[in-house]
């Protein structure tokens, strides 16, 4: 039963948590978010355990109700601004467009945090 219990604990968390401790100890003042994947909850118990993939420091921004880094929130601004303003984006170059959605990543406030990915 013992090494049943280890095999499923190495395989659903991370290898060596060495990394993780130290963006905790080196990074205190950071807040801790975890991420889940869509797999991670069957629906059947009320917690299920999930593979830890990775720990990192992440910039992110919450953009409706989802908390996205630089590159993905570019990208959502590219498809929401273009379909939310259809009749001004079409007189616009592709130049002014990516300088536009430049200016709105540059003025949104991103948060420095530890992100654990689980899933």
């Amino acid at each position: 039963m013992k090494n049943k219990m280890n095999k499923l604990i190495n395989q659903c968390s991370l290898k060596d948590t060495t990394i993780l401790r130290n963006l905790i100890l080196e990074n205190p003042e950071l807040p801790l978010i975890i991420f889940c994947g869509e797999g991670v909850w069957n629906g059947e118990y009320r917690y299920c355990q999930a593979d830890a993939s990775k720990g990192e420091i992440e910039e992110l921004t919450l953009y409706g109700d989802k908390w996205l880094n630089k590159e993905d929130y570019e990208d959502e601004l590219y498809d929401d601004l273009y379909i939310d303003n259809k009749e001004q984006c079409k007189t616009m170059t592709d130049e002014e467009y990516a300088k536009m959605i430049d200016k709105k990543v540059a003025e949104t406030e991103f948060v420095k945090a530890i992100v654990l990915w689980v899933g």
